[in-house]
């Protein structure tokens, strides 16, 4: 057992998230949002079906709107407590790679972004797969880890 520098409680040793876990997290996360997203949409449509151009304009606004308040939800969940749903389901955790600690709002909005432009890279969401401390780039960016929730 080591020590936990926060808490200075004892805390089993630290077991870096394996690629699949991260991607199983990754595809529970993408099935709410894609749940979620086509049944807002869709109800959303048949309201501006028969409505105004400017009902049809605010109704996209809402969309739009909508879609923020999801990605700030999930930046919160991440910062707060390092974990989403998928998370949950996949039992990993987003520390800090210092403190061990969740990561705070702004570094998890600092991640997401970054998780924007790692994924357009060809290699950025594989390199867990080789890293030792089983990193994406996003993870470098925000000092970052994924590890097995405790």
């Amino acid at each position: 057992m080591s020590r936990n520098p926060g808490f200075n409680a004892p805390y089993p040793a630290l077991q870096y998230a394996s690629w699949g876990s991260r991607l199983k997290a990754r595809i529970s996360d993408s099935v709410f949002s894609i749940t979620a997203s086509p049944v807002s949409t869709l109800v959303l449509t048949i309201i501006a079906h028969n409505a105004s151009h400017s009902t049809t304009r605010l109704i996209g606004w809402l969309g739009l709107v909508g879609n923020i308040v999801g990605i700030f939800k999930m930046t919160h969940e991440i910062g707060k407590t390092g974990q989403t749903r998928g998370r949950r389901m996949a039992h990993i955790r987003v520390i800090d790679a210092d403190t061990f600690q969740p990561i705070g709002f702004s570094r998890s909005f600092l991640r997401l972004m970054a998780q924007i432009v790692d994924g357009c890279s060809i290699i950025g969401p594989f390199r867990p797969l080789w890293n030792s401390r089983r990193q994406t780039y996003a993870d470098l960016i925000s000092r970052s880890i994924v590890v097995v929730a405790w």
